[in-house]
């Protein structure tokens, strides 16, 4: 019984890291720091790309963690069945 609650916290976690990763780590981090490129005097070409690698990231990235939490939890889960 332990198991299945460990994975579904685990999967709960995974949607939520992802969350917080792709949306705001990845895609608002992003288009902050591309703005704080732009803004520098001489402008900061390669805080301009950096910040688009971040931003055109951000789904991979939230999908990634979001998998990665999941397959752990799910495996929990299904070998947490298997002891009942």
């Amino acid at each position: 019984m332990f198991k299945i609650i460990l994975g579904f916290i685990l999967i709960l976690l995974g949607i939520f890291l992802g969350l917080y990763i792709g949306l705001w780590v990845m895609l608002i981090g992003g288009i902050v720091q591309i703005i704080n490129a732009v803004q520098v005097h001489p402008v900061n070409a390669l805080g301009v790309a950096i910040g688009i690698c971040r931003f055109l990231g951000a789904a991979i990235c939230g999908w990634i963690s979001v998998f990665a939490c999941a397959l752990i939890g799910l495996g929990f889960i299904k070998s947490g069945l298997k002891t009942i």
